[in-house]
């Protein structure tokens, strides 16, 4: 599966990450994490992070970075390789008044290193979807991305206020950086690795390159459960909890990336993305687009809005 596959396969996926805490440290602090049952993720908003493991590795993550830490795994986060005190989680936390926790490791003194840190739950089945199998933390640094530049200063701020709607918006942020997170780690590690879940069933994978590499196709549930060698009950199942969402709103969700990537680089009219994206009408796509993106696609175009910075509004 190629570059743009994958990207495709990013771009529909249905990540969904809850905010859950902020953490702040000093350069000779940490907390002690138990295993979660939880996948967590870490945005470092300022300094840098180390995140040490049971077997004596430690992950050096400097702001700007996105740390992907699978579930069942003990870690050791704050502000050195070799912190001089560290601290349980019951120690440091309380809530927030917008809802979220606050690790405060700083002990009274001036923080260094801030993190904001979410979480992918498992489904009723147990199953964490597209990232089942994940056995290493994964950490890739986005800085250079533009989009995250802004959307970390918007966390940071936002974790300082803890105002109405703070949560909520934070929560946003962090599924558009931790997507860019996914595609950059996609591309310097392999697929395979960011995403065993779905690359441990190939039957699946075939399924879910068939749409990606031409979403305008029709696609029916028989069909791909055909290419996956499933009933279309089993497909639709397996589909959902390895991808996040039934097969057609995946299809959907690709045909919609690929119309945002055309009517940012292309002079094709409205009506010629969306037949080339699979809509039956100009009316249809546009009301899905709006839907989608919330803005309509001559707009997006007028406006030469970045599909990725439009994700985080």
């Amino acid at each position: 599966m190629n570059d743009a596959a994958i990207d495709q396969i990013l771009a529909a996926l249905a990540v969904n990450v809850k905010e859950f805490a902020v953490c702040e440290f000093t350069a000779t602090s940490a907390i002690e994490i138990k295993q979660l049952d939880k996948i967590e993720v870490h945005f470092i908003l300022a300094g840098t992070l180390y995140l040490g493991l049971a077997d004596g590795a430690c992950i050096e993550a400097p702001v700007g970075s996105v740390v992907l830490v699978p579930a069942y795994i003990d870690q050791v986060i704050g502000g050195s390789a070799t912190p001089s005190k560290i601290l349980t989680s019951q120690e440091t936390c309380s809530r927030r008044r917008d809802g979220l926790m606050h690790y405060d490791a700083t002990m009274g003194s001036p923080g260094s290193v801030v993190v904001a840190c979410g979480q992918i739950k498992a489904d009723i089945g147990g199953s964490f979807g597209p990232f089942e199998g994940l056995k290493e933390p994964i950490c890739s640094y986005v800085a250079d991305e533009p989009v995250v530049g802004v959307a970390f200063s918007t966390i940071l701020r936002e974790t300082g206020v803890a105002a109405l709607g703070s949560k909520a918006l934070i929560g946003s942020l962090m599924k558009a950086c931790l997507i860019l997170a996914l595609r950059r780690s996609a591309q310097e590690r392999g697929s395979r690795e960011v995403l065993p879940g779905l690359f441990e069933r190939p039957s699946l994978a075939r399924a879910v390159a068939r749409v990606v590499e031409d979403p305008a196709s029709h696609h029916s549930l028989a069909d791909l459960a055909r290419a996956a060698g499933m009933s279309r009950s089993k497909f639709a199942k397996v589909f959902a909890e390895t991808v996040g969402s039934p097969p057609m709103e995946f299809v959907s969700r690709a045909r919609l990336d690929k119309a945002r990537q055309l009517v940012l680089s292309t002079d094709l009219s409205i009506s010629d993305i969306a037949n080339h994206a699979g809509f039956a009408s100009r009316s249809h796509f546009s009301r899905s687009f709006r839907n989608a993106f919330g803005i309509d696609p001559t707009r997006m175009r007028r406006n030469g809005l970045n599909g990725d910075a439009q994700d985080a509004q």
